[in-house]
């Protein structure tokens, strides 16, 4: 039998601003049950040093018959997603997603930009600050955001931002936090959320949908870890679904995305912008986007998790970025 790791951070309500991006422990359970009931064994793990003394010390001969679920977040890095799929990557054993190099790229909002926007991906023009000194090269108004953060961590009606002085003032709070913190034109419009599942040369998009918010804006005030929320509006046109689809695959394909991606945009007077991809989407039947775009197509939560591990054992088969654990063992 099979096992799956379950790597992850429990969301800790006593120090939500850190943990806001991490799972938790019922959906954690619910996820261990869930994935069981497939047949698999399962082993769940918080702890770094358990994490990576169990993954060294699996046996040369079984490694490709375990696979890791990568919930660990992290804070304050830049290439804390990518410590898990790196350390699979290295000990030659299967993991779920996308690799630490995809991991490292979303990560970071500024430089996925860029190198989207230089593929054709229509995006707003964006500014890295990193220093109080700092003054904007961008029109009024604009939207401060963290560079490196998820979950809406950091935004709040305060990051919209109309003159110089609320840039000084947001700009010096922000910089407080987040070591690096990015302005780009304030968009108004409808967010949209999209999900492709699939390793390259073979990705689906889930159905699409608009993200509605009781204010209007994605901040972390409504983010919850025992409801969601948010409410998807999939009546969206079939033109824009047109538009996304190709749009989704085409950052897909760029990136080389393995597994699964989430990728927001917003609509702003007809056209449609990219705001950000994440390759670390969340997981949870109770308060996560990606679960809820895939039973729109009618398949259960299992049969996601099912599809979502069987794309990560046929990375590992494929993909050559693991043939040097593999030379090791």
């Amino acid at each position: 039998m099979k096992t799956v790791l379950l790597a992850c951070d429990i969301y800790n309500p006593t120090t939500p601003k850190l943990s806001q991006e991490w799972e938790s422990e019922e959906s954690i359970t619910y996820m261990e049950k869930t994935i069981q009931s497939l047949g698999y064994d399962v082993v769940v793990l918080s702890d770094a040093t358990e994490i990576t003394s169990t993954l060294s010390g699996i046996a040369k001969s079984k490694r490709n018959e375990w696979i890791v679920w990568n919930f660990i977040e992290g804070y304050h890095s830049s290439s804390r997603e990518a410590y898990i799929p790196a350390l699979c990557e290295y000990l030659a054993i299967p993991h779920t997603g996308s690799a630490a190099s995809v991991q490292t790229l979303t990560l970071d909002k500024y430089k996925t930009k860029l190198y989207l926007e230089s593929l054709g991906i229509q995006t707003t023009k964006s500014q890295l600050i990193k220093s109080r000194a700092d003054l904007p090269n961008l029109n009024f108004p604009l939207f401060l955001k963290p560079n490196g953060e998820g979950s809406s961590l950091g935004i709040s009606e305060d990051n919209i931002i109309s003159s110089l002085a609320d840039w000084n003032t947001q700009v010096s709070k922000q910089l407080d936090e987040y070591s690096e913190i990015i302005a780009e034109p304030y968009l108004s419009g409808r967010e949209l959320t999209v999900a492709v599942i699939g390793n390259r040369g073979s990705y689906e998009v889930l159905p699409i949908a608009y993200v509605d918010t009781p204010s209007g804006l994605y901040h972390e005030g409504i983010k919850s870890k025992s409801e969601f929320l948010e409410s998807l509006d999939f009546n969206v046109s079939e033109s824009l679904q047109t538009i996304l689809n190709k749009t989704s695959y085409q950052i897909a394909s760029a990136l080389g995305s393995s597994g699964y991606i989430r990728i927001d945009y917003k609509l702003e007077n007809e056209s449609v912008y990219l705001l950000e991809v994440n390759a670390t989407p969340g997981f949870s039947h109770i308060y996560s986007t990606l679960p809820l775009l895939w039973e729109k197509t009618g398949k259960s939560y299992a049969e996601l998790l099912k599809v979502c591990l069987e794309l990560g054992f046929e990375e590992y088969s494929s993909h050559k970025r693991f043939q040097y654990g593999k030379d090791q063992l």
